[in-house]
C-alpha cells in the first residue's frame, strides 16, 4: 500500500519525525497512517512472527505504543507531550496518529509546536488533514504528503456512484453491502424529516435521503423562488442540531455545483466551514446562491 515516497523515508531509518497526511478522503489517510505505523513499528524486527504479531495488534489498535487522537484539545496536546519522555510499553517507537489537524485551535497547536518540530528519539507524529490549506507553523514542521484519493476503479464502482458519495470510501463501502437504491428520488421539501432520522439513527441510509433530497434542490433550484429557496434552508438549519451535518451538508452542495467555478469560489469565500460566525444568514446566502 506504500508508494515509493514513503518507502523511502523508511529507508532514511529516522529516528523521529513528523508527517503530515493530506487529501479529501480523511478514512484513506488514515487507513495509509495506520499501516505506515505497522512499518515503523517493525522496521528493525527480522523475525517475521513478531512482525506479524505487531500488524494484527496495529490493526486492532491494541498495539501500546500506537495513540490515536481524534481531536486534539489543549489537555490532550500537554498529555501528549508527557507521554513522548515515557518509556515505550513495546520496546519499539511510539506513533501518534493526530487527525483532523484542519480544525486544530491555535492553543493546541502552540502547545505541541516544539516537540512536532524536533521530536524525541523514538517518537513519530502522523498528522492527518483533509487540506493543505492548515496553520502554517504547524504545515512547516512536517514532512508532507499528499494522500490520493481511491479512484471509482479502486472502489469497483460506477462513475455515478463514486460521485454521489463524493468519493467517500467509507459511505461506498458500506453502500456495496446494502440494498439502497440510488435512482429512487426524494424531493427536497422532506429535508428537515431526513436530517431529524439521520441525527437520530445514523444510518446511511438517511444520509442517501438527504444527498437525494440536495441533488433535488440543485436540479429545481433555477425555477424556485426566493421564499422556496429560504423555507428550503431555514429546514435545514433549524432541523440540524450537530455541526459536523452543516458541514456535511456544505461540502455536498459545493460538490454538486462544482462545474461552476465562479459560484463554487463564492462559496469558498464565505469560509462558512471554517468561521462559523451568523451561520444562519451565511447558509440562507449561499442557498440563494445556487
Amino acid at each position: 500500500m506504500l508508494d515509493e515516497f514513503l518507502k523511502n523515508e523508511l529507508s532514511f531509518n529516522r529516528e523521529s519525525g513528523t508527517y503530515l497526511f493530506y487529501g479529501e478522503d480523511l478514512e484513506k489517510n488514515f487507513e495509509l497512517a495506520v499501516e505506515f505505523a505497522k512499518y515503523l513499528f517493525s522496521k528493525n524486527i527480522k523475525n517475521l512472527e513478531d512482525i506479524e504479531n505487531i500488524k494484527q495488534k496495529v490493526d486492532r489498535q491494541s498495539y501500546a505504543d500506537l495513540y490515536i487522537i481524534d481531536n486534539l484539545t489543549i489537555d490532550m496536546a500537554r498529555d501528549v507531550i508527557k507521554k513522548t519522555y515515557t518509556s515505550s510499553h513495546e520496546g519499539n517507537p511510539k506513533v501518534f496518529i493526530l487527525k483532523n489537524i484542519q480544525d486544530i485551535r491555535k492553543e493546541s497547536a502552540n502547545a505541541i509546536l516544539k516537540i512536532i518540530e524536533e521530536p524525541t528519539k523514538n517518537n513519530f507524529f502522523i498528522l492527518l488533514s483533509n487540506r493543505l490549506n492548515i496553520l502554517a507553523t504547524i504545515k512547516s514542521r512536517s514532512i508532507v504528503y499528499r494522500v490520493k484519493r481511491f479512484s471509482a476503479e479502486d472502489l469497483d464502482i460506477d462513475r455515478y456512484t463514486y460521485e454521489f458519495f463524493m468519493s467517500s470510501s467509507v459511505d461506498i463501502r458500506e453502500f456495496k453491502n446494502t440494498d439502497i437504491s440510488l435512482s429512487e428520488e426524494k424531493s427536497f421539501k422532506d429535508i428537515a424529516r431526513f436530517i431529524k432520522d439521520y441525527e437520530s439513527e445514523k444510518k446511511l441510509e438517511q444520509k442517501v435521503n438527504i444527498y437525494k433530497a440536495l441533488r433535488d434542490f440543485v436540479s429545481k433550484s433555477v425555477n424556485l423562488e426566493i421564499y422556496d429557496k429560504v423555507k428550503f434552508a431555514e429546514d435545514i438549519y433549524m432541523s440540524i442540531s450537530n455541526k459536523e451535518n452543516i458541514k456535511l451538508i456544505v461540502d455536498y452542495l459545493i460538490n454538486l455545483v462544482k462545474r461552476d467555478r465562479k459560484l463554487k469560489n463564492k462559496l469558498y469565500l464565505k469560509k462558512m466551514l471554517r468561521y462559523p460566525v451568523n451561520m444562519k444568514l451565511s447558509f440562507i446566502n449561499l442557498v440563494l446562491d445556487i
